[in-house]
């Protein structure tokens, strides 16, 4: 595309468009609006390297492409709430108790931590980080990660033997 006005007569032109082929394909106007909005915004930013000969296709392909990750992300979505559904349906009163004492116990625990090693418990167990990057980030050496993962999880299973 050579300039504004090349940008400002496909967003014209097909905005509505977008916007309608967007909501054929997941059936949610406000979704379909911002799938239709980013399509121009990636059309805005590459700009100079898209011929105004392609650019109905980008936009049209673009569209189809972020509403397929959309229902990919809903199929997730639902497939998980579907698991969680079935795996509580099950659960008695008394199990929810126990849960609900076991996490009581856990953040007692992690209550009475340092900073520094309940930091270092989360990046490593909550945020799945590996020791080597967590030494990294602090800036320790990774013995060091592993000594404080050891003091944590001992004082865990400390609190649970009581």
């Amino acid at each position: 595309m050579e300039d504004f006005a090349d940008f400002d007569f496909f967003f014209k032109e097909y905005y509505v468009s977008l916007y309608s082929y967007a909501h054929s394909l997941i059936n949610n106007w406000e979704v379909s609006r911002d799938i239709a909005s980013d399509a121009f915004e990636y059309i805005w930013k590459n700009f100079d390297r898209i011929e105004k000969a392609t650019a109905k296709s980008y936009l049209f392909i673009y569209v189809r492409n972020r509403a397929i990750d959309y229902l990919r992300h809903q199929d997730i979505h639902y497939a998980y709430a579907e698991f969680s559904q079935k795996l509580y349906e099950n659960y008695t009163e008394v199990e929810f108790k126990e849960q609900d004492e076991r996490m009581m116990k856990i953040q007692k625990v992690l209550d009475g931590m340092t900073p520094h090693t309940r930091h270092i418990l989360e990046e490593c167990y909550l945020h799945e980080k590996k020791y080597k990057e967590v030494a990294a980030e602090l800036n320790i050496s990774i013995s060091a990660v592993r000594k404080h993962i050891v003091k944590a999880l001992k004082a865990i299973r400390e609190e649970f033997a009581k």
